[in-house]
């Protein structure tokens, strides 16, 4: 027994009934589910202190935590407590504990002390020389792709030996001219993944994921070192359970024990010296998102299955957010099967209620978030740095920045680039820059082999040169390549091309100057950046081609909020955007709104945050509309985002979003259904082409149009997307809101009738427009006026009267390209029934568990067997009624 560090009853005068439970329990396994905001990390030291207090060894207690920063915090926590002694038990992260490990035992499975760890640069570029070895498209078959692969393999304690044999492929490492199956990616893998750890090895190198592997290999192939271990940690803590991976679950098997078949003591105190030791995990199933990462919930759901005698303990009293905060969540989360029942509560009162917004488009949302922000720093005196916006999607990012920037408000982005410095932004603006300006050497020069087109330093080495001896601009020296000597053929012919395509898109551009949009597809298709990005396996890879498409939203709301468009204007817009970040002056508060994604926010608090994008398709995600582990996977998400606010939560949606320069209508997000309507204080709850749509379906009325409180010179219809012309003629704003309608097609033009429709002003007369300090501008300028109407007296809803038409209203749908009115289906809601049989083109047959009438966006919820439950959207969904 160790000295007794501190007052026992010192360390648990200050927690609730069931935190002090946590703290006292004596037992083998303990299982505490902590609740957002619950106090986990004080329990989890305060229990630690305690084992102190009561003389149990410091030097026998292993924590694991999951950043070091968490690491950092818990000793400093318990250094507090217990001073001193904090330094002798092991507190670190999974990776820091197996290094030391490794260091100490590792030369039992062939590693020196002195091994290397490869970051993902040193990982990926080791990949690359092995795909140039064994001939692979490094263009299709990406190093980021085939490391992914690798990482799962060992995420899953799938060794290379066990991998070769899963795909029954006979590559033995070292081997040359072994020729890998077109097009088989499992074989693929599994030849690169020999090769990978060969050469590791040889370099006597691991990389991240193998000092868990690695580890676990030790433990096991090595019983004494195993046991070693065993008798050294009695007492095992692990923090942020829910994000274990099958590897991390393992380890902590090996760690404790449990499998050993060692009897405890039963005359010693605590653990003892031998048999399993005393292990508590700390976790919230409801805050598992990281299943892309490997995460697996069963580890935390299965804990009491998988070791013996385990005691859960709840921890549902919550110390952050207001009970209507939780309330939300509490309603989110409780839709989610298989999980236990927690509910989460405060004695801070039931607080402000939620906020709701519902925009034209991503742009008016960005613009009331950017308003909003700037109203309550001025008038309630709400510091920056309390601000926090959230959204699904690195993507989203855009609309957001460009809304801060013109209202002057000072951000940060945590955990993204910035949109315009991401790397595939970057380069296809170099392409335009190159054609506006072909003397501008940086970007000709980066662009020369993006995408990779055989023309590497040595080429870029001799273009330099000839540039420099006859004085001549890079692209001048390629336009007289003919000329330049040690030039070989190999090099020539790719140079030719590229100087081709440059003339080519040169020349397109001059034809469709007016139009960047335009110009920008022709870049991204001709280029091959595009191409590159949707051939790749990279799952990064597609978020960039989501990126390609917001530039190209840009370039096309550019064309129509500027009269005189042109493709340099557009690309100064760009530059003075991506340049205006500014911080704040000395006499404003030098904190920052942040900006991040749900992923990134997880363990993090605001006093005010902005939760945007909840629709179907942008949160949740669209992949996770027809498959349910998914959508509980994203409803654990949208609970995390919820539960991040302390004081007020804002919830936000765009009627519209633009992908690839096309408008796509959104339906509102389910888990806006799933908050109580009481809960929510909507200051707008339909955008306007909802309510028109509405009225066009009603004629019940004598008179039409707007309620009189209604605001018709706040914000043209489809708001900073289309300025301040009136428009009409497309399906951009028809009855149905057209999905795939074109800006400045040719074919479909905005501002084709007098049609004008406006929002709703926000809050009442006293409503300000903010644009920041000392800005004379109103922010309603380009994002629409918020408030310039009286006050409407009411929330929630927006009422109207309308009048039944003399004659049919026009469909503004007809001269659309895609009509949103399309009825693949040719079934209305009224049509379908909870228990109707049905068969799916894809899915086969089914039978409807559950119906949602939300008109034209009408959803239903269809079980094909085999635990396959899908929601679907009747009007696209391929089906057959039986």
């Amino acid at each position: 027994m160790g000295p007794s560090l501190c007052d026992p009853q010192s360390l648990i005068k200050d927690l609730n009934p069931q935190q002090m439970e946590a703290v006292k329990y004596y037992g083998q396994a303990l299982l505490i589910g902590a609740g957002a905001g619950s106090g986990k990390t004080r329990v989890l030291t305060r229990r630690i202190a305690w084992l102190l207090a009561h003389g149990f060894w410091a030097s026998s207690i292993l924590a694991i935590t999951f950043t070091n920063k968490a690491a950092a915090e818990m000793r400093e926590r318990l250094a507090a407590l217990v001073g001193p002694e904090a330094e002798h038990m092991w507190i670190s992260t999974f990776h820091s504990a197996c290094v030391r490990i490794l260091r100490r035992d590792g030369k039992e499975i062939g590693l020196t002390s002195g091994f290397s760890i490869y970051d993902t640069a040193d990982c990926e570029r080791l990949v690359k020389l092995i795909s140039g070895d064994l001939n692979i498209d490094t263009k299709r078959y990406t190093p980021r792709m085939l490391l992914g692969k690798i990482s799962d393999c060992k995420n899953s304690l799938t060794s290379w030996q066990d991998q070769l044999k899963n795909v029954n492929c006979d590559y033995k490492p070292g081997q040359r001219g072994y020729q890998v199956s077109a097009g088989d990616v499992d074989e693929l893998v599994a030849v690169v993944y020999a090769e990978y750890q060969r050469r590791l090895a040889m370099a006597n190198a691991v990389d991240f994921d193998d000092l868990i592997m690695r580890t676990v290999e030790l433990f096991q192939r090595c019983p004494q070192v195993s046991e070693y271990y065993r008798h050294k940690f009695r007492y095992i803590f692990v923090d942020e359970y829910q994000d274990t991976n099958h590897a991390q679950y393992v380890l902590v098997r090996e760690l404790s024990g449990i499998d050993s078949g060692e009897e405890p003591d039963q005359h010693m105190r605590g653990a003892g010296r031998v048999g399993p030791s005393w292990i508590t995990v700390v976790g919230d199933s409801d805050q598992s998102i990281y299943a892309f990462r490997g995460a697996d919930i069963r580890n935390i759901q299965d804990f009491e299955q998988d070791f013996p005698n385990a005691k859960t303990i709840m921890l549902e009293q919550n110390y952050r957010s207001t009970q209507t905060i939780l309330d939300a969540a509490n309603a989110v989360i409780a839709r989610n099967e298989n999980r236990k029942p927690k509910k989460l509560w405060t004695a801070l009162g039931e607080g402000d209620k939620i906020v709701g917004y519902a925009a034209d488009n991503a742009q008016q949302e960005a613009g009331w978030i950017a308003n909003e922000i700037a109203r309550i720093h001025e008038e309630e005196g709400i510091a920056y740095r309390d601000i926090a916006i959230m959204y699904r999607a690195n993507a989203q990012s855009r609309s957001l920045e460009e809304a801060m920037i013109n209202a002057n408000l000072p951000y940060q982005l945590v955990g993204g680039t910035k949109f315009y410095e991401r790397r595939e932004i970057k380069d296809a603006l170099a392409y335009l820059q190159a054609i506006v300006n072909p003397a501008d050497n940086v970007n000709v020069r980066r662009i020369l082999n993006v995408p990779k087109r055989g023309l590497g330093v040595r080429a870029e080495g001799l273009i330099a040169a000839y540039a420099d001896a006859h004085d001549a601009t890079f692209f001048g020296a390629i336009e007289h390549m003919e000329q330049i000597e040690g030039m070989s053929a190999r090099t020539t012919k790719p140079l030719g091309v590229f100087r081709d395509m440059m003339h080519g898109l040169a020349d397109f551009a001059k034809d469709h100057d007016t139009k960047p949009s335009e110009v920008v597809a022709e870049v991204l298709s001709k280029s091959g950046i595009l191409e590159e990005l949707q051939r790749s396996e990279d799952p990064q890879d597609a978020s960039r081609v989501d990126n390609l498409s917001q530039l190209q939203s840009v370039a096309a709301e550019f064309e129509q909020n500027t009269p005189d468009a042109t493709l340099a204007g557009f690309l100064e817009t760009t530059a003075l955007v991506a340049d205006s970040d500014q911080l704040p002056g000395e006499n404003e508060d030098f904190g920052k709104v942040t900006m991040m994604t749900l992923h990134t926010a997880k363990g993090l608090e605001y006093p005010y945050v902005f939760l945007t994008g909840m629709e179907q398709g942008t949160f949740p995600h669209q992949r996770a509309m027809e498959d349910t582990s998914e959508l509980a996977e994203e409803r654990r998400l949208a609970y995390v985002g919820i539960t991040r606010a302390k004081r007020r939560l804002y919830v936000t949606r765009a009627a519209v979003r633009a992908q690839w320069g096309q408008a796509n209508d959104m339906m509102p997000s389910q888990f806006l259904d799933e908050i109580p309507d009481e809960l929510i204080d909507w200051k707008r709850r339909e955008a306007g082409v909802e309510r028109m749509r509405a009225s066009w379906r009603n004629d019940d009325d004598e008179f039409g149009g707007w309620d009189d409180d209604d605001d018709f010179g706040s914000v043209p219809f489809g708001g900073s997307l289309y300025g301040k012309s009136s428009y009409g003629g497309s399906s951009y704003g028809s009855g149905m809101y057209g999905s795939r309608s074109s800006y400045g097609s040719g074919r479909v033009q905005y501002g084709g009738s007098s049609a004008r429709v406006a929002s709703s002003s926000y809050g009442s007369s006293s409503q300000r427009s903010y644009a920041g300090a000392g800005s004379s501008s109103s922010y309603g300028s380009s994002y629409g006026s918020y408030g310039s109407g009286k006050p409407s007296g009411k929330s929630g809803k927006v009422t109207t009267r309308r009048v039944k038409p003399k004659t049919k209203p026009v469909d503004l749908t007809k001269s659309s390209q895609a009509s949103q009115t399309d009825n693949r289906s040719g079934l209305s809601i009224s049509d379908v029934h909870v228990g109707d049989r049905l068969t799916h083109d894809h899915f086969g047959m089914g039978t409807v568990v559950e119906t949602q009438d939300k008109g034209a966006n009408s959803v239903i919820t269809v079980d094909f067997g085999n635990g396959e439950v899908k929601r679907l959207l009747l009007r696209m969904a391929p089906i057959e009624m039986l």
